[in-house]
């Protein structure tokens, strides 16, 4: 198995975590708990790191767990933190393995038998009393259709085992669009999805089934939706919402769909010293000088776009969100330009956990 070195953006979300922990206040903390906490981050790191992937691969309820009693918070709180980047970076380390160490791990076209695909389940559904219809998200292939033949039934092997946001390794066979799912074989656990994250995990998985088309390839996608799962199982809000806006903007780069204008809207440069705010129109952020507002579109007849400061949008299209009005500003804008390409469609997700924040 290939090394589980964390990705850019693992490191960017979770490096510093370990290093930020404190002593909990109250009761001192002994014992192996204070040399553990004592000793440096990074050996802390590598030696979490190791513990963490021998629990994954034997007994991967556990992380989902938490009986920890509060003078062990600190730790307990550092060994989460291992656990969601070292599943991840395993995840991540032996696709990128599959692509780069096989010559033949990038078919031109899909095969007639694709064996231990490694991927995640998007969208389940029943098809028949036995049998159900999934959505796959794969790492060489993009989104799959597999029709999961007496996947309901009691003695079926895959009974359970197809579900959201769990690692699996897909075995197909067939030429149309529906495949044979054959065999599903289970590969390790990130850390479950509970609440309003849970929920944000939905939504990303409807993002994908909306803006993709089925079989076509996006290795980069697969890894981007790792990593947000990955962040979505943080306790932290604000990491959560970060990591959120960052796969949005990553999947509309990775559907061909540019974030923002190049030009003033003509054939001139944008000189980002003379940007005041932008406006977002035909799904694309458009710049405004000092003092300029947008023209009203339709011949006047649609509403004002909404203005956003320019200090927000470059933070969004620098990946580097870090305030409270810039991580509100970049869902705002992010939501305007999916709707646009989502055209009438509405996202059911969307529709939902506005209907719970309003309770």
């Amino acid at each position: 198995m290939p090394s589980a070195a964390a990705s850019p953006a693992l490191e960017r979300l979770f490096g510093k975590a370990s290093e930020k922990l404190d002593k909990p206040e109250g009761r001192p903390v002994e014992g192996p708990v204070a040399a553990a906490l004592d000793r440096p981050a990074q050996t802390r790191r590598a030696k979490g790191a190791r513990s963490a992937a021998e629990v994954l691969q034997r007994r991967p309820g556990l992380a989902s767990i938490d009986r920890t009693h509060p003078r062990f918070a600190a730790a307990a709180a550092f060994d989460l933190t291992i656990k969601r980047t070292d599943a991840a970076a395993r995840i991540l380390a032996e696709a990128e393995a599959l692509l780069d160490e096989k010559p033949e791990a990038r078919p031109r076209a899909m095969p007639r038998r694709v064996a231990a695909e490694p991927g995640f389940i998007l969208h389940v559904r029943p098809w028949s009393e036995s049998s159900l219809l999934l959505d796959v998200l794969t790492l060489r292939f993009g989104r799959v259709f597999l029709v999961a033949k007496g996947a309901k039934r009691p003695a079926s092997q895959l009974r359970g085992l197809l579900v959201p946001f769990s690692p699996l390794r897909f075995t197909w066979t067939g030429k149309n669009e529906a495949k044979i799912l054959v065999r599903a074989e289970w590969q390790g656990s990130l850390l479950p999805l509970e609440g309003e994250a849970l929920m944000s995990g939905f939504y990303v998985n409807e993002l994908v089934l909306r803006m993709t088309e089925r079989e076509d390839p996006a290795p980069q996608l697969f890894s981007a939706y790792v990593e947000v799962l990955c962040a979505l199982a943080d306790d932290r809000a604000a990491l959560r919402q970060r990591a959120l806006r960052a796969f949005e903007a990553a999947l509309l780069e990775l559907s061909g769909w540019p974030l923002a204008a190049t030009s003033f809207g003509t054939d001139e440069a944008v000189d980002k010293k003379e940007v005041s705010a932008y406006f977002v129109r035909d799904g694309l952020l458009f710049p405004l000088r000092v003092n300029e507002m947008p023209t009203a579109a339709d011949g006047g007849r649609a509403p004002a776009p909404r203005i956003y400061p320019a200090e927000a949008v470059e933070a969004l299209l620098a990946g580097r969100l870090e305030t409270p009005a810039e991580l509100r500003a970049a869902r705002d804008i992010l939501r305007e330009v999916i709707q646009y390409h989502l055209g009438e469609k509405t996202l059911r997700t969307r529709r939902v956990l506005g209907e719970l924040n309003r309770l």
